[in-house]
């Protein structure tokens, strides 16, 4: 799942009071990544962690109540994927990038 389409439900679901942990988010998000580019267990246990890490981030920058600056999003999106073209194959990059163009697609267009 992209950090796009993760933002808009995580938006969605901050405002209803359901953001879910940065853990639970990381295990989504590493499970469908998996599904997605069949990581290996090594691979799966580094995504996991930039996941987790890039979740953090994203509660702390809805802490507070205040709109979250979306300059901000640019870049984490720009750190993670910068990790994670670090752990997969370049196929398995091509693969997932690919995947989180047609979810933004089907999303509505990913203005995120």
């Amino acid at each position: 799942m992209s950090l796009a389409l993760v933002l808009g439900v995580n938006i969605a679901n901050a405002q209803m009071g359901q953001m879910p942990s940065p853990d639970e988010m990381a295990k989504m998000q590493a499970d469908q990544m998996k599904q997605t580019v069949n990581l290996t267990d090594d691979q799966y246990n580094k995504v996991l962690v930039v996941y987790k890490e890039q979740g953090e981030k994203m509660q702390k920058m809805f802490q507070g109540g205040g709109q979250p600056d979306m300059s901000e999003f640019g870049k984490m999106q720009e750190e993670q994927n910068k990790k994670l073209q670090e752990i997969l194959t370049p196929e398995q990059y091509k693969k997932w990038d690919e995947h989180q163009q047609e979810m933004r697609r089907n999303w509505g267009g990913g203005g995120f």
